[in-house]
């Protein structure tokens, strides 16, 4: 039996697979770092562990220019 698909091409399936394998070994090494390397309380690592895994690509980006911010100050 074969899936009946919308005429989306094998590339496009590549592509997002992709895609979605460099987003989350991003929010792994982001996960890596706020555990490790970052001093935020419990509360503020289990937040930022929720935004990173939740909400895609933002949250990833998100973190990190927050992180920068607070390493200046």
């Amino acid at each position: 039996m074969e899936f009946v698909t919308t005429g989306v091409s094998n590339f496009t399936y590549s592509l997002i697979i992709t895609l979605m394998i460099i987003y989350y070994a991003g929010a792994l090494v982001s996960l890596i770092h706020l555990i490790f390397k970052t001093d935020y309380n419990l509360k503020e690592r289990l937040l930022w562990m929720l935004v990173l895994w939740l909400v895609p690509i933002l949250g990833l980006v998100f973190y990190w220019v927050n992180w920068r911010r607070r390493k200046r100050n």
